[in-house]
């Protein structure tokens, strides 16, 4: 049981202190100590001010006292005009009066006014201190006046308490009302703090109401734009998906259509060579029997060749094996070789080895992608391919054919463009593809690159 509690306790010390607590535990910080302050400086103002009354009031009653003493040996009764003289302090609110004999006894005192209840400690506040002033009377008597400060101080307990309830009214009343005020100024951020629960839930269409203070409206305003960029973003990321599903589709049909078209007719041969090479063999036919040989041989080269294509476009073995340079004359010679009447020209200005991986194969699978769409479907007489270094700290590729092409904006509907962008913004670059100047296609994309990367002085091959 024991455990519980100090584990519920801990807990409770770990919750942080809601705002509109902290706010109001400020304000009545504040309100206290200007309260206490200002009582203090009231209470030594009224010490002072006491003081001086009290002050004021034993001078007064000292010449009071000392005119009678005068007049007193011309008296017929000196002991009726000593009581007298005590009667007049009766009911003085300042000073009380005692007569004391020649032989020290008591012998007369005035009657102070009834004064309340004060409690000791505001009394010894309040206490100015003066101190009781003894006057010698003809005949040996004396007359002692005493300050009497309790009816003054009575009078500023009252005061006191009335002053505490005022500020006790006004403060209660002023807690309520910035609570209340404090908690319409917060109440948008209870919304806001909804709404990122549903952001972090997936929810991305939350959106909060621009109200309330100005920072708050800024910080609404701020969440509905943050709101507003995770949906186009998870939009774009969903489309993206669906994009990359269609382009494995492509490919996978691509794949399925050059198994078809290339490997299976020649699996198909070889089969029938194999079957008739055991026939010539089994009747003696040898010169039949090494035709057949040979044609298997064709067959299982040609199917080789159509093999490494295949693996080529699945991975560049010679981009990791040869290198960048390698790589992309690996990849001219092999459209150069089937195409002989097309011209294709190479620069490669940018040292390869200061290229990241990630940014090598974006360069040839942009490279790759743009020759493919030129000879393919551009019919162009002349391609070239650039891939430069820039002092801006970025790498850019561009392909360009002389093919039909045609004029007006490019719409990225082929999976092939598509799988080229999603390349280049997935290093951090840029991709456009635009209307050649002289027909056909120009594809130019930008790619990040470190800061220490080097040019190179250019080769080109013709």
């Amino acid at each position: 049981m024991a455990q519980i509690l100090l584990q519920s306790n801990a807990m409770t010390a770990r919750t942080p202190m809601s705002l509109r607590l902290r706010v109001l535990a400020a304000i009545a910080l504040v309100v206290v100590l200007g309260a206490a302050g200002g009582l203090a400086f009231a209470g030594w103002l009224a010490r002072q001010t006491l003081r001086a009354e009290l002050q004021a009031a034993m001078d007064g009653g000292r010449q009071t006292v000392s005119r009678a003493f005068e007049d007193l040996p011309r008296s017929d009764q000196p002991e009726h005009n000593l009581r007298q003289l005590i009667a007049t302090f009766d009911g003085n609110r300042h000073v009380s009066a005692v007569l004391y004999d020649a032989g020290g006894r008591l012998a007369d005192a005035s009657r102070p006014p009834p004064s309340p209840a004060v409690p000791p400690w505001f009394a010894a506040l309040l206490d100015p201190r003066l101190a009781a002033q003894r006057i010698a009377a003809p005949g040996g008597a004396s007359l002692v006046l005493t300050p009497a400060p309790q009816n003054d101080v009575g009078d500023a307990w009252r005061q006191f308490g009335d002053a505490l309830a005022v500020l006790g009214l006004v403060g209660v009343f002023g807690a309520g009302l910035v609570y209340v005020t404090i908690g319409q100024a917060l109440r948008p951020l209870r919304e806001l703090s909804g709404a990122f629960g549903r952001v972090g839930s997936g929810d991305y269409d939350a959106r909060v109401t621009e109200s309330g203070p100005a920072e708050l409206v800024r910080l609404a305003r701020r969440f509905n734009s943050m709101a507003g960029d995770l949906a186009a973003m998870r939009r774009r990321t969903r489309l993206l998906e669906e994009q990359i599903l269609k382009l494995q589709d492509e490919e996978r049909a691509e794949l399925a259509r050059d198994l078809h078209d290339e490997i299976g007719p020649h699996l198909f041969a070889v089969n029938i060579d194999a079957a008739m090479l055991g026939q010539s063999l089994a009747a003696g036919r040898q010169q039949e029997a090494a035709q057949r040989v040979k044609a298997i041989q064709t067959a299982v080269g040609h199917m080789q060749r159509q093999v490494r294509d295949i693996l080529s476009r699945l991975r560049p073995a010679q981009l990791v094996e040869l290198g960048l340079d390698a790589a992309i004359g690996e990849l001219v010679q092999f459209w150069r070789s089937r195409r002989p009447d097309i011209a294709f020209t190479v620069e490669l200005a940018v040292d390869e080895a200061a290229l990241p991986d990630s940014v090598q194969e974006t360069v040839y699978r942009i490279v790759q992608e743009g020759l493919s769409n030129a000879v393919r479907h551009g019919q162009p007489a002349r391609i070239e391919i650039a891939i430069r270094a820039s002092d801006a700290g970025d790498v850019t590729v561009r392909v360009a054919d002389d093919g039909i092409g045609r004029r007006g904006p490019v719409v990225e509907s082929g999976f092939g463009l598509v799988g080229m962008r999603e390349r280049v913004e997935a290093v951090g670059g840029s991709l456009s593809i635009q209307p050649g100047a002289s027909g056909g296609w120009s594809i130019l994309a930008r790619a990040p690159l470190a800061p220490s990367l080097a040019l190179d002085p250019g080769r080109k091959t013709p």
